[in-house]
């Protein structure tokens, strides 16, 4: 098939969802083209079969208040209610409350950084020294960085961090909420339109070749099964494409050619990284957590030293058996090497230690599990952005037009310290559509 339309959009995730969003409304002709066989990018509901509760393998909280992001819910008709935030700390044997241990100590000298740039493996030993931290806010620094992050401290910003830190205050916080119906009923509320016309969103859809002159694109695409779906032409193009699918060669799977090559661009994407990230979703047969005195009045829990440094429940869904893990950066790159067996084992010990049961217990309590390894999905590979000391300025770079004709997209290209969010993405589509319209001279 060889269709034409006044723009291409690569990617179906929330970034190119709110592109086309925003030129559907301005009477622009718009063909997406999306790698899997869903929207919604790194936006991924399943639900539970015992009791229709939504869980997320992807995104899954909205942190603060986004209001862009919050108006799209409340016009979706979809219902947000906070987590519980309260959190527990594992430290050498001993559960205790984490905010009691002042064990996040580190967050407010880093909202307050300044430069010159360092690792935060750099920062944290100078802040230790300073500020006579003991070693469980260390640890805590550390872990925090690789799973809110999925970076590893040893090479990430310390003022990037600092900036997304801020970005968070300015959004009302950190404390997070949940879609009650699911986080991808946002997404397909943004889809609507593009389901009900013809010849606009294709599935399946893998680009593999984009070739490009002023005010003309084509791209070249396959499916999945290596079928060749032909050309699709337009006068401009939005890539909302996964950073760890611009860093892919050809031929690894989701890999897209240039041509010719948008050299600013690859620089940029070559200097970040995408950060590594493993969820697990685990259901019980009994909520011991909440049967427990210790342990029943937390929604997270955190041992720092663990694989999976970090737990929650599925607050605020009452009658849930669930617990997600969570492992970002270096540890869950380790554990990418795993089979899912031994991944799982790893899990199940960690919560024995955490919640003082035997293995062969939380073994005979396990009753459904989900492994998801976002490393091993070929059309996102990795977690999100990660920016390494001294490529703040990548940022901006990866997110600069080229010329009239192409207009990149996605949580990596957000400047404003949004990275690595459901709300930065769709900032970053809307961006780029205004900078396509400007150029149009419609805007």
């Amino acid at each position: 098939m060889d269709l034409t339309a006044d723009v291409l959009i690569l990617g179906a995730g929330a970034a190119g969802l709110a592109a086309a969003e925003r030129l559907m409304r301005e009477g622009l002709r718009v063909i997406v083209l999306e790698a899997r066989d869903r929207v919604g990018g790194r936006v991924v509901t399943v639900r539970d079969p015992t009791g229709d509760v939504p869980l997320e393998l992807g995104a899954e909280f909205v942190h603060g208040r986004p209001s862009a992001l919050l108006r799209r819910i409340r016009r979706a008709g979809l219902t947000v209610s906070a987590c519980n935030d309260t959190h527990a700390l594992l430290w050498r044997g001993q559960l205790e409350d984490a905010d009691v241990q002042e064990a996040f100590a580190f967050q407010e000298p880093l909202v307050a950084v300044k430069p010159p740039d360092r690792s935060m493996t750099a920062w944290m030993a100078e802040q230790a020294r300073a500020r006579k931290w003991p070693p469980r806010v260390i640890a805590m620094a550390r872990s925090y960085v690789a799973g809110f992050y999925a970076a590893d401290p040893d090479i990430a910003s310390t003022l990037a961090i600092s900036r997304m830190e801020r970005s968070v205050e300015g959004t009302g916080g950190a404390t997070p909420s949940r879609v009650l119906e699911g986080y991808d009923r946002v997404l397909h509320a943004m889809a609507a339109k593009l389901f009900a016309k013809p010849d606009t969103l294709f599935l399946n859809a893998v680009a593999e070749e984009v070739r490009w002159k002023p005010g003309q694109v084509r791209v070249r695409a396959r499916t999945r099964q290596g079928v060749a779906l032909g050309t699709f032409e337009g006068r401009q193009a939005v890539v909302t494409l996964p950073m760890g699918v611009l860093q892919a060669r050809p031929p690894a799977p989701g890999a897209v050619r240039f041509v010719p090559r948008v050299r600013e661009q690859e620089r940029a994407w070559n200097q970040l990284q995408m950060g590594p990230l493993i969820k697990l979703l685990l259901r019980f047969r009994t909520a011991f957590w909440r049967e427990q005195a210790d342990t029943a009045r937390y929604g997270f829990f955190h041992a720092p030293e663990a694989p999976f440094p970090t737990w929650w429940t599925l607050s605020p869904h009452r009658r849930t058996r669930h617990l997600v893990g969570w492992s970002g950066g270096p540890a869950a790159a380790t554990l990418s090497t795993l089979s899912e067996r031994a991944v799982l084992e790893r899990a199940l010990k960690g919560l024995s230690q955490l919640f003082h049961q035997p293995l062969r217990r939380m073994h005979e309590q396990l009753e459904a599990w989900h492994v998801q390894d976002w490393q091993r999905e070929p059309y996102t590979r990795g977690g999100y952005a990660v920016i390494p000391t001294g490529a703040m300025e990548a940022v901006a770079a990866l997110a600069r037009p080229v010329g009239r004709t192409l207009f990149f997209a996605g949580e990596a290209t957000h400047v404003g310290g949004e990275e690595g969010t459901v709300h930065g993405a769709l900032d970053t589509g809307r961006r780029a559509a205004d900078e396509l319209l400007a150029r149009r001279g419609k805007a």
